[in-house]
C-alpha cells in the first residue's frame, strides 16, 4: 500500500550522493600490512573538531541490521541450480561487515557466492547456518548467490529442491559516509528511497503556536515520499541527529545555535554537534513567522527542483481551489483512463527469460462506489515477443483474477469483484517462463524474450458514482477519507490542546503527511487550532480531527458523551449504542460494545481512534486520538496495520497493549449522492431488519388468499360430488 508513486520527487540531479560524497577506498585483494607509521597518519579525523562526540545516532547506524532477502513464492518453485537475492546500504553509508543467514529444512549441498566470489560451501544444511563474508567482498550495490552442487561439486539440477529454503536475510552492519550540503540529496539523509521502507522525520521549532507551519512543513517534506514517514515533534530545542528545522528570526536561530537568516530560503547545513557528517539540518527559514510562511507556501507550490546549499524563495502564486472528490494522484471516473495516463511511474515492461512481476500501482477515490454491481470490467492487452512463450498470471490486491490466453498478443476483458477495489489499488501480472534444464548449455542468444502490457488496457471505473458509510476508520487510516475528499485540506481543522505534548503533536502531524502522501498534494489549506479557540463556529461545515485526551483537549471533554469511548478515573469503557434505525441491521453494535469492553478489561494501556459525525454540521465528520493521558498516545504507524474486526469498517480502533481491534458501535450516515431507486435498496440492505414486518404481512396476506383459494376449491368440489 505504501509503495504508491514511487518515482522520483521533485529533486535536481545537479548533485549525486554516489559522486560528490568523499571518495572511498576499497581494496579488492589480499590485504597488504602496512609499515608502523601508516596507521598512525590514516588515524587522523577527516574533520577534526572539538564538538563531535560519539551520540545516540551513531550508536544506532554502527548497530547490525538484518535485511530479509526471501526467497519468493516463485523462487521456491524454480529448478533453477542458483538464486540471487541484491543487498545494498543507505546511500549515505558504507558497508563494513555482512553475515549471511540462512534457514532451511534439509538442504544437501548449497554454495554461497558474494558478489561472484565463492564465500563457503555448506553441507547438510539443516536448521540456520551464519556465514561472515569478508570485507573487501562488499560493495555499494551487492549480490548474494546460493548454488546448488552434487556430491563432486558439479552443477546439480533438483526439481523442488528450493521449497526446503525457508528463509535468506543478511546481517550487515555500515559507517556513515559525510554528505555535502546539496539539497538536490533530499530525501538524503533522512530515508534512502531505495534501501528504508520507513522512516522517522524530527521536526523542530521554536513554539508551540508555529505547529500550524510545521504542519505545513510536514506535509511538504512528504508529499513526494514512497515510504510511510512518522514525525516527531521537537518544541524548542534542536535534536541530536538529523532533522527538518523550521527558524522565524535571528532570534529562533540563535536558541537552535543556527545563523541568521537573511529571508526566506531553505537550505542544508551540518548539525553543529557533528560538523562534516551525513547528520544534516534542513532549514527553512524567514526572518519573521509572515516570511517563514512565505517560505513554506512556495516550496508547496514549487515546480523547480532544489539544488545547491540554499535557494531564497520568492512569494508563491495564487494556487487553483482543488476540486472536492479529485486529487493529482487520483484516477478520475468522468471518463475512460488508459494505464499510459496513471499517475506516477509503472512497471508494465519486461525483458528477459528470468521469471518477472509487472506492476501497476494507483489509487481512486476512496468513495467510488458499485454496489450493486459485482465486478468491474478490465480491458487488457498484452504482447509476447520471442521464445519462449511465458504463461501470464493476473493478480488484483493480492488476490488471483485469471490466466492470460497462451497467445503472442491479445485483448482479454476480465472481471475484478468488487471487494477487491480498495482506495489504493496493486494490479500484478506474473510471467512465467518454462524452467530449461538448468544444466544444459546455454543456446546461441538472439533477441531475448519481451513482454509488456498494453498502456491503453482500461479499467472501467468511469461513470461510477462517488458515496461512502461513515464513519470509517478503515478508510481514515489508509485514505485519509474524509479529510482528504478536498485534496488540499482547506475543509479540514486539526484541534490540539492548548499546550500540547510532544507526542500529541507529532500524532497530528504525522496525518497530515500521510494525508498528503495520499492526494498528492500539499495541505496548504488546513486550519489548526488550540482547543481553547475551537468554538462550534470554527468547527462548523469542517471536518474536524482531535488529537489529545479528556484532561488536555476541552473539545475532546465537550464531545466525550458522543464518541464511543469514554475515560473516567483513568480507565476506559464503551459507551452503549444509541437507538436508531441502525439496529435495525443487526445486533452487531450490541456485540461489539461486548467485545470492545472485553478487550479493555484485559489492557490498561489503551490508545484509541473514535469516529462520530460532527455534532455541529450534519454530514461531517469528527475523528478523534486519544488516551487516557498524553503519554499514552502512540505515533500514529502503530494504529495502522492488520486489525480483528467483524466488519470491513468501524467507528472504533482500539489498540490496547498488544492488540489492536476495530469495533462498530455507533451508527452510520452517508457522504455524497446515490439516485433514488439505489438509495432505497441500499437502505433496505443495510437495515434488513425492516423487512421482517414486510415478510410478515406479505405471508399473512398470501395465506388469505390461499385460504381463500383453497376454500373455493373445495365448495366446487362438494358441489360436483351433490350433482
Amino acid at each position: 500500500m505504501d509503495r504508491v508513486g514511487r518515482a522520483s520527487p521533485p529533486r535536481s540531479t545537479a548533485a549525486h550522493v554516489r559522486i560528490h560524497r568523499p571518495r572511498r577506498f576499497r581494496r579488492r585483494g589480499p590485504r597488504h600490512v602496512a609499515d608502523g607509521a601508516a596507521p598512525e597518519a590514516e588515524a587522523a579525523p577527516r574533520h577534526p573538531s572539538p564538538e563531535r562526540s560519539v551520540t545516540a545516532l551513531l550508536a544506532v547506524l554502527l548497530a547490525a541490521r538484518v535485511l530479509e532477502l526471501g526467497p519468493t513464492r516463485a523462487q521456491r518453485e524454480s529448478a533453477a541450480t542458483g538464486l540471487e537475492f541484491p543487498f545494498a546500504a543507505r546511500a549515505d553509508q558504507e558497508l563494513t561487515s555482512a553475515t549471511v543467514r540462512l534457514a532451511a529444512d534439509g538442504m544437501e549441498k548449497l554454495e554461497v557466492v558474494v558478489n561472484d566470489e565463492p564465500v563457503a560451501v555448506l553441507s547438510g544444511v539443516d536448521g540456520t547456518r551464519e556465514v561472515p563474508v569478508p570485507k573487501e567482498l562488499l560493495a555499494e550495490r551487492n549480490s548474494l548467490g546460493l548454488r546448488l552442487k552434487g556430491a563432486d561439486g558439479s552443477c546439480a539440477a533438483r526439481p523442488g529442491a528450493w521449497r526446503a529454503l525457508k528463509s535468506v536475510a543478511v546481517a550487515v552492519e555500515a559507517d556513515p559516509t559525510p554528505l555535502p550540503d546539496d539539497l538536490a540529496l533530499l530525501p538524503l539523509p533522512f530515508f534512502d528511497r531505495g534501501y528504508d521502507t520507513d522512516a522517522t522525520v524530527p521536526i523542530a521549532f521554536a513554539a508551540t503556536d508555529e505547529a500550524p507551519l510545521a504542519a505545513l512543513a510536514a506535509s511538504w517534506f512528504a508529499v513526494d515520499a514512497p515510504i510511510p514517514l512518522t514525525f516527531e515533534a521537537h518544541v524548542g530545542s534542536l535534536p541530536d541527529s538529523r532533522a527538518l528545522v523550521l527558524v522565524a528570526g535571528a532570534l529562533e536561530a540563535a536558541r537552535f545555535g543556527l545563523p541568521p537568516p537573511s529571508g526566506p530560503s531553505v537550505r542544508m547545513i551540518d548539525h553543529p554537534l557533528h560538523p562534516g557528517s551525513n547528520v544534516k539540518l534542513v532549514v527553512v527559514a524567514g526572518r519573521n513567522r509572515t516570511e517563514l510562511s512565505t517560505a513554506l507556501q512556495a516550496l508547496a507550490t514549487r515546480t523547480r527542483r532544489l539544488a545547491g546549499p540554499e535557494v531564497k524563495l520568492d512569494a508563491p502564486a495564487a494556487r487553483t481551489q482543488p476540486v472536492p472528490g479529485e486529487a493529482p494522484r487520483w484516477v478520475g471516473t468522468a471518463a475512460e483512463v488508459p494505464f499510459s495516463a496513471y499517475p506516477g511511474e509503472h512497471e508494465l515492461s519486461h525483458e528477459g527469460s528470468a521469471p518477472a512481476t509487472l506492476s501497476l500501482r494507483f489509487r481512486v477515490a476512496p468513495d467510488v462506489w458499485l454496489w450493486p454491481a459485482d465486478f468491474v470490467a478490465l480491458d487488457l492487452g498484452w504482447l509476447a515477443r520471442g521464445s519462449p512463450r511465458p504463461r501470464l498470471d493476473v493478480e488484483m490486491n493480492g488476490d488471483f483474477v485469471a490466466t492470460l490466453p497462451d497467445r503472442d498478443h491479445g485483448r482479454a476483458r476480465l472481471r475484478i469483484p468488487r471487494d477487491h477495489l480498495r482506495g489504493f489499488n496493486e494490479l500484478l501480472v506474473h510471467v512465467h517462463y518454462p524452467d530449461p534444464d538448468p544444466c544444459a548449455v546455454a543456446p546461441a542468444q538472439g533477441d531475448p524474450p519481451h513482454v509488456e502490457i498494453a498502456p491503453d488496457s482500461v479499467l472501467h471505473l468511469e461513470g461510477a458514482r462517488h458515496f461512502s458509510m461513515l464513519p470509517d476508520l478503515s478508510l481514515f487510516a489508509f485514505d485519509g477519507w474524509p479529510f482528504t475528499r478536498v485534496a488540499d485540506l482547506s475543509e479540514t481543522a486539526i484541534v490540539l490542546p492548548d499546550r500540547p505534548a510532544a507526542a500529541e503533536l507529532g500524532t497530528a502531524l504525522s496525518i497530515v503527511a500521510r494525508m498528503a502522501q495520499v492526494t498528492g498534494s500539499v495541505g496548504t489549506g488546513v486550519a489548526l487550532l488550540p482547543a481553547s479557540a475551537a468554538s462550534d463556529e470554527d468547527l462548523a461545515n469542517r471536518d474536524v480531527l482531535v488529537v489529545g485526551t479528556p484532561g488536555d483537549n476541552a473539545v475532546v471533554a465537550r464531545w466525550a458523551d458522543r464518541l464511543p469511548l469514554r475515560f473516567e478515573n483513568g480507565a476506559a469503557r464503551v459507551q452503549g449504542p444509541p437507538i436508531s434505525l441502525d439496529l435495525l441491521g443487526g445486533l452487531g453494535p450490541l456485540l461489539d460494545q461486548r467485545r470492545a469492553n472485553e478487550l479493555l478489561s484485559r489492557s490498561a494501556n489503551v490508545a484509541a481512534i473514535a469516529a462520530i459525525e460532527s455534532p455541529v454540521t450534519k454530514g461531517r465528520s469528527v475523528v478523534a486520538v486519544t488516551a487516557a493521558d498524553p503519554s499514552r498516545i502512540p505515533p500514529f504507524s502503530a494504529f495502522l496495520g492488520y486489525a480483528r474486526a467483524r466488519t470491513r469498517a468501524g467507528d472504533l480502533l482500539l489498540l490496547a497493549g498488544d492488540e489492536r481491534a476495530m469495533f462498530r458501535v455507533g451508527g452510520w450516515f452517508g457522504l455524497g449522492q446515490l439516485d433514488s431507486w439505489t438509495e432505497a435498496r441500499w437502505f433496505l440492505a443495510s437495515h434488513f431488519l425492516l423487512l421482517l414486518p414486510v415478510a410478515f404481512v406479505g405471508a399473512f396476506a398470501f395465506a388469505g388468499d390461499a385460504r381463500r383459494f383453497f376454500a373455493l376449491k373445495r365448495k366446487r368440489r362438494l358441489a360436483e360430488g351433490e350433482q
